[in-house]
């Protein structure tokens, strides 16, 4: 493997390692258990893009049994940062809501950094962010994934 390559590879690996450290932090800064804080996460990252998740999409998204996410969104909701909303078309589907205790609480977490980052972004001509999003999409792909046990 060329020296680029295995430096391209370190340096996805260094970020995986960050992204997973920056989860336990989060979870210790909202006080919660790290599954609980990495699941809170995903529902503030999903209801940010426009794409609020669902219990079952949650599940997948953090690798848990449909009882355990079950149990975790009703400890989140009990916390009083989680809320779940009846708002599709399909009455059957519920999404899962930050609430804005849940907002505000995280806001002295992640503020800055989400700056950051759009300022890391911005750096980037539109071609740059295609490869380097192609580029992501592709090792996503590429790595194990299954239903939780």
């Amino acid at each position: 493997m060329t020296d680029l390559r295995s430096e391209t590879l370190e340096a996805l690996r260094r970020y995986a390692v960050r992204y997973q450290e920056s989860s336990h932090h989060f979870a210790t800064w909202m006080r919660l258990p790290t599954t609980d804080g990495v699941a809170l996460g995903e529902i503030l990252w999903a209801e940010n893009a426009g794409d609020p998740l669902s219990a079952a999409r949650l599940r997948l998204r953090i690798g848990l049994t449909s009882g355990a996410t079950n149990a975790l969104v009703n400890r989140l909701e009990e916390r009083g940062l989680v809320r779940r909303s009846r708002e599709s078309t399909d009455r059957r589907i519920v999404s899962l809501r930050a609430t804005e205790t849940a907002r505000r609480e995280s806001s002295g977490f992640l503020g800055s950094r989400a700056e950051e980052l759009d300022t890391a972004l911005a750096e980037y001509d539109p071609a740059t962010l295609a490869t380097i999003r192609d580029f992501l999409d592709r090792f996503a792909d590429v790595l194990p994934v299954g239903e939780p046990t």
